[in-house]
């Protein structure tokens, strides 16, 4: 007589249905960085470039742009029908396969960088999502040119409407901006996610291990504090802001923003750290999940 199994409870069912639908997203992200990491060379920018965006070469920017958009896609639970925004798009890196990846969704780039939108704009598009490239307007392009510290930049995304975004991202853009510059953006990011979105920031945050990493190493000794808070040095594409995490946390409240994850940066040897750069999880003060 053959003994009677149990039928399966109702946790093992939705755990098998959740693997499958698992299974089938991750096998939709690898043929994303599949293709991505096959393209032919003059699809890509060209390596001047990739210089601009911090790629000394094209292997280090495939590299990065495969491994940062598996990354997004994983921390973002994105769909392929979500609205992706990307601040300080540069030439592309990952609206090349945000471009490929997408299924109904729709992708914003936005910099202050005109030769890379239009690089962009002439050789990324999607035949199933959105593809749009929006330049920011800058009274002091501080990247390009010297810093005037008293500049009035109006960063603003008033083409997005409020609640539109499903994940947003920032890397390696709030490095290179000075307190005022984060705040315009940071209270734009808090009107256009949805309440149920999230956005990935990263960003150089000044605590006991920079400050134990410049004493070992003597390296950024020109790092200094400009008002409470706000570490600056160098200029043009060098320019490095830095924040206390006290600092980075009010300015992200303030615009109506709350962290829900934090990664430490490799960049001045920070323990447990996975990044180069300090990487933060953000959501709406008022988020809910329908």
């Amino acid at each position: 007589m053959t003994e009677q199994l149990p039928a399966a409870s109702a946790y093992i069912r939705t755990l098998r249905t959740e693997i499958s639908a698992a299974q089938e997203k991750a096998q939709r992200v690898r043929q994303t960085i599949e293709s991505c990491w096959s393209m032919a060379a003059n699809a890509l920018p060209p390596p001047a470039m990739m210089n601009i965006v911090g790629s000394p070469d094209e292997t280090h920017f495939r590299t990065t742009m495969c491994d940062l958009f598996g990354e997004l896609v994983q921390r973002g639970s994105i769909d392929r029908t979500d609205t992706i925004l990307d601040l300080g798009c540069g030439c592309g890196r990952l609206a090349i396969p945000f471009a490929a990846h997408l299924d109904g969704g729709a992708y914003f780039g936005v910099d202050v960088w005109p030769e890379g939108l239009d690089w962009c704009r002439e050789n990324l598009a999607s035949e199933t999502g959105a593809i749009r490239f929006i330049q920011r307007e800058a009274v002091n392009n501080y990247y390009f040119e010297p810093r005037d510290p008293g500049a009035a930049n109006r960063y603003h995304l008033s083409e997005l409407q409020r609640e539109q975004v499903d994940f947003a991202f920032a890397v390696s853009l709030f490095t290179h901006l000075q307190k005022q510059d984060c705040i315009s953006y940071f209270s734009e990011l808090s009107r256009v996610l949805k309440r149920g979105g999230c956005a990935y920031l990263t960003c150089f945050i000044i605590d006991e291990f920079f400050f134990d990493f410049v004493r070992r190493t003597g390296l950024h000794r020109s790092v200094s504090q400009e008002e409470q808070g706000c570490y600056y040095a160098y200029q043009g594409q060098d320019f490095f802001a830095g924040y206390t995490r006290k600092t980075w946390t009010r300015m992200l409240e303030d615009s109506g923003l709350k962290i829900v994850g934090f990664d430490p940066g490799k960049w001045a040897e920070k323990p447990g750290a996975l990044h180069y750069q300090d990487t933060f999880m953000v959501v709406p003060q008022g988020y809910r999940k329908d």
